[in-house]
């Protein structure tokens, strides 16, 4: 089953933890290229990238297309409306990572049935698991009744005394 990621640009970009690979200026579509496949983010080769940015790329900037990564600019819309048209256009939606901090994006890909991947998990790695693999996340640090109960009982002890 291979995965396709679609990745908010800009918050990919503006992360403290993004250090481009190459610091000459090469265009912001490039450094992101280059970012991703240094590091291996998208994990197997096999899965596909799409680099989704606002607005137009720079004067004369090509595009890269590298194997299974494309770079996508919204031209008119926004970046979000782009990221949203792509997850509806796909047949398997629950192979879609979207990867953002922003939070309507996070929850229109997960109304549209797409999973959601953090810009800090997708570049720090945080062990892969750990960003919402079920369309669900309600299962993700699930407390035993135990637990629940005592932090019940600690609650109640502080507010309704």
């Amino acid at each position: 089953m291979s995965l396709q990621y679609i990745i908010d640009a800009y918050n990919l970009i503006n992360h403290p933890q993004f250090k481009p690979v190459n610091k000459v200026v090469l265009g912001k579509a490039r450094l992101l290229v280059d970012f991703i496949s240094c590091h291996k983010l998208s994990g197997s080769k096999n899965n596909r990238v799409t680099i989704v940015f606002d607005g137009y790329p720079l004067s004369g900037e090509i595009p890269p297309q590298e194997r299974g990564m494309i770079c996508v600019f919204s031209r008119m819309l926004e970046a979000d409306e782009i990221i949203k048209k792509l997850i509806e256009a796909s047949g398997e939606r629950k192979n879609i990572i979207v990867v953002s901090d922003d939070k309507e994006v996070q929850l229109a890909a997960k109304l549209l049935h797409a999973r959601v991947c953090p810009v800090q998990e997708f570049i720090c790695g945080k062990k892969r698991s750990n960003f919402s693999l079920s369309q669900d996340s309600s299962n993700d640090d699930e407390l035993s009744y135990s637990k629940k109960q005592q932090i019940n009982a600690e609650l109640k002890e502080k507010w309704l005394k």
